[in-house]
């Protein structure tokens, strides 16, 4: 005797079997994401420095997400203004100087709201401002919070960009908003680890970070501009007739004039950037992601604001300091650390016999 089937059973077998398919692909779908998530945070826990996060953020993106083009903004401190943080090495120069406050742009509304924002085509979107119009290779965009694990405080974002129109999708937002929590938990641990670090890692008269650490994050920053083929800057910075200035109104001015220098070097700098004491009346800057005309630029607007800052003194006086800067990038002045800042040195000495109160990068 046959057996047969009817069509509506047929039917119903059929459309059982493509629900399966579908259930199983959602289902391989979480088990990749949950991976992905793991892999991240297992990554980041083995980052002990805010220096070797972001790169260890950028590599799982890059290799697990496919996600090229994208940055990270933070707030410092209780500023509520938005400040580059990093972001991938196509466009660390164009968009270093980008902020935005609080409010401004779909970045400013993220950390002001603490809600992602995707934004399917941005050309749709008066909210979306081109990162201050430097960006406008971008078709889809999506700016995610980084939260402290309070749940309050926001200390950043993350932003993630397409350059196709509608290539983010709202079940994107998901997995990236996982991301984004794996990210601001590690942040927020390191933070705090630095904090407690701080302690060593300073000057204690200027508050910029001490020559050790500098050289260190000096070694870090040559493996990974080696390993991508990138390049780096350090700038050599020395106080113009320091010891004149110091005989002349005393070691306590003396004091007032290195931490108005160092005041000036934080201000003219990325966040990323490291700025330290080298010794005495000397500072030196570490820019990563920098050539020498980006370097000499920095270098000329320190030596300018420097100039132009008055330094108080007794009975309502004031004077002026001046400094001389050297400029040497990596690969081109050397092939290691200390080259680079043997070359930075011997620059700024040339600067020094050339009159002093310049920048030199060349010979």
């Amino acid at each position: 005797m046959k057996n047969f089937f009817t069509r509506q059973e047929m039917d119903n077998d059929h459309q059982l079997f493509n629900n399966c398919q579908i259930e199983s692909e959602l289902l391989k779908e979480r088990v990749f994401e949950l991976y992905v998530l793991y892999m991240l945070s297992k990554k980041l826990n083995l980052s002990l420095q805010l220096d070797d996060f972001f790169d260890q953020s950028m590599d799982f993106l890059k290799e697990s997400l496919k996600i090229e083009d994208f940055c990270l903004m933070l707030r410092e401190d209780d500023d509520e203004e938005l400040k580059m943080w990093q972001t991938d090495s196509a466009n660390s120069q164009l968009l270093k100087d980008v902020s935005f406050k609080f409010g401004e742009g779909i970045s400013g509304l993220v950390a002001q709201t603490g809600e992602p924002i995707l934004v399917q085509d941005v050309s749709k979107d008066d909210r979306f401002l081109h990162y201050k119009g430097k960006r406008t290779d971008i078709g889809s965009f999506i700016s995610l919070p980084l939260r402290l694990n309070d749940g309050l405080t926001i200390i950043g974002v993350l932003n993630i960009h397409k350059k196709e129109a509608n290539t983010l999708q709202e079940s994107d937002v998901a997995l990236f908003m996982a991301v984004a929590n794996n990210i601001s938990i590690a942040l927020g641990r390191m933070k705090a680890y630095e904090a407690l670090m701080n302690q060593s890692i300073h000057d204690e008269l200027t508050s910029v970070y001490t020559r050790g650490y500098f050289i260190e994050n000096c070694h870090r920053e040559y493996s990974r501009a080696k390993r991508h083929g990138e390049k780096f800057a350090i700038l050599m910075l020395d106080i113009d007739y320091f010891k004149l200035f110091n005989d002349t109104y005393g070691h306590l001015h003396g004091d007032k004039g290195l931490k108005s220098v160092a005041a000036t070097l934080q201000e003219n700098v990325r966040l990323g950037d490291i700025v330290a004491r080298y010794g005495g009346e000397e500072f030196i800057v570490l820019l990563p992601n920098t050539d020498k005309d980006g370097a000499t630029v920095v270098a000329e607007k320190i030596r300018s604001e420097t100039e132009q800052k008055e330094i108080p003194l007794n009975r309502g006086a004031g004077t002026r300091l001046t400094i001389t800067a050297g400029v040497a990038v990596y690969p081109e002045d050397g092939a290691t650390v200390e080259d680079i800042i043997d070359m930075a040195d011997r620059f700024l000495y040339l600067g020094k016999n050339l009159g002093r109160n310049q920048v030199v990068g060349n010979q």
